[in-house]
């Protein structure tokens, strides 16, 4: 069995989402990040490197409350299949996975896909233990290419459990089965991600986090490389252009509302922020994108808000590239994930009503 170092590897390979490279290594930290590969090969070994997050136990000022490790959750998949081969966790700063074992040497195209998102767990790919040989992957037809960004909803918060009342469980978040890579893959269409549970639209002081969706989106990766202590460097919006974005932002704002009282700051400056965020991702991401400024299942408060400030982009720029889409609210009757996140049952009916818009959309209707 050989080593092949990323060095090496990197030839062979294909990139999915906002990765980023090292000499070493690849950082896929975002959720639903991972590469393709094709082997022919018996055995097939990943050596990762991983970093933890840590995550509250409990509510923080409650008596005796203390933090736990998340690790990375990840899964490979042979092409073209739903259901993982293998759905591991990295648990260690270093840690080697068994990828694919097989009696015959057969062809076969694998993915690995990061399950658990950014800032809460990172994972990067050192290398390769092989038995058997690489293939160049197999050319495939262009893909159009949604890009979602959000909060924890679009993460897939705690959708593998039914305990309303679990905090944050790294074992309970599962990217692939959240709405909108579900949609993605009904569509034949690829995706990357961008979203971070807890994240508001702009920063908010009744809800204070490190950053806010307007600060990261510009960037590859802007939490995972000020992690590393590294200056954190602009995506190629150009090099890896989206049909469509996604934006469900909103929902932790108006928690943030809420702390405030009346009057609320955020409140009073959501349309303004979200018209200044809708500019910014025009500006990325060029024309020829159709934006979905979506909201929900979980809370509704600001979509009006939303509408207005899509409607006074269009007046002000022309530019009418733009649609709001307003996703039903979570019925009791499919349950819920952690914390009254979507449950799984949510996020697959979340999922169609996303592909029935883009189909819309693809069909010239309006929407």
């Amino acid at each position: 069995m050989r080593y092949i170092p990323w060095s090496e590897l990197r030839a062979w390979v294909k990139t999915h989402g906002r990765c980023w490279e090292q000499p070493e290594m690849l950082h896929f930290n975002w959720s639903c990040c991972g590469v393709s590969l094709r082997v022919r090969a018996t055995l097939v070994v990943a050596d990762f490197c991983a970093a933890c997050g840590d995550e509250w136990d409990g509510i923080p000022d409650q008596p005796g409350v203390r933090k736990r490790q998340n690790w990375p959750w990840a899964a490979v998949f042979r092409a073209g299949e739903e259901t993982p081969d293998r759905r591991f966790q990295i648990t260690e700063t270093q840690h080697s996975q068994l990828l694919f074992a097989a009696q015959q040497t057969d062809a076969q195209t694998l993915h690995v896909v990061k399950l658990t998102e950014n800032a809460k767990t990172r994972l990067a790919l050192r290398g390769i233990w092989l038995e058997g040989e690489l293939e160049q992957l197999p050319e495939e037809p262009p893909k159009k290419r949604i890009e979602l960004v959000g909060d924890s909803i679009t993460c897939g918060f705690g959708n593998l459990t039914d305990m309303r009342d679990r905090f944050f469980y790294d074992a309970d978040e599962d990217a692939w089965q959240a709405h909108g890579p579900l949609a993605a893959r009904k569509l034949g269409m690829d995706w990357r991600m961008i979203s971070i549970s807890g994240i508001c639209l702009a920063r908010r002081g009744s809800l204070p986090m490190d950053y806010a969706m307007e600060d990261l989106y510009r960037y590859t990766d802007y939490p995972g490389q000020t992690a590393e202590g590294l200056q954190p460097q602009l995506w190629d919006f150009a090099a890896a252009p989206a049909d469509y974005v996604v934006i469900n932002l909103g929902t932790n704002d108006s928690t943030a509302a809420a702390f405030e009282g009346v009057p609320s700051p955020t409140s009073e400056s959501f349309e303004q922020d979200y018209l200044r965020f809708l500019g910014m991702v025009r500006a990325c991401n060029g024309p020829r994108t159709h934006i979905i400024c979506a909201l929900g299942s979980m809370d509704h408060y600001f979509f009006d808000s939303i509408c207005r400030a899509v409607k006074k982009h269009c007046e002000e720029t022309g530019d009418f590239n733009v649609s709001c889409l307003k996703y039903l609210r979570m019925s009791p009757a499919d349950g819920f994930g952690a914390c009254g996140h979507p449950s799984a049952a949510t996020h697959r009916k979340m999922a169609e009503e996303l592909c029935q818009h883009i189909a819309r959309l693809e069909a010239g209707s309006s929407c």
